[in-house]
């Protein structure tokens, strides 16, 4: 690591993932709404045997599917908080080598 070269960990995808997230979740949110809607309205109109599979059918998916923001929250705070911090104490660490590579070269005797 004495060559000289500046060395840097880079977590820019890390964090546009975390971001990214947020902004699914926020997309995802507003089509389920819509979703909601659309079906409230439909079923407003459509009465009979054929209306209430069809509510048991979307019940069920929108059970299935609910909880994106549980995921990718739980993935968030989880995995990648966990591979973001290490990530950071490694840039602090090289950082601190690239002010001193001589107290780096000093720990291998």
């Amino acid at each position: 690591m004495a060559d000289g070269a500046f060395v840097s960990a880079d977590i820019a995808k890390i964090s546009k993932f975390m971001s990214d997230s947020e902004e699914a979740i926020i997309e995802f949110n507003a089509i389920k709404e819509e979703f909601n809607a659309i079906n409230s309205t439909l079923l407003n109109k459509w009465k009979g045997e054929g209306a209430d599979a069809y509510q048991q059918e979307t019940d069920h998916i929108l059970e299935n599917i609910g909880g994106v923001k549980d995921v990718l929250d739980s993935i968030n705070n989880g995995a990648v908080k966990s591979i973001k911090d290490e990530y950071t104490n490694l840039d602090n660490q090289l950082a601190e080598f690239n002010r001193n590579p001589q107290s780096g070269e000093d720990n291998g005797d």
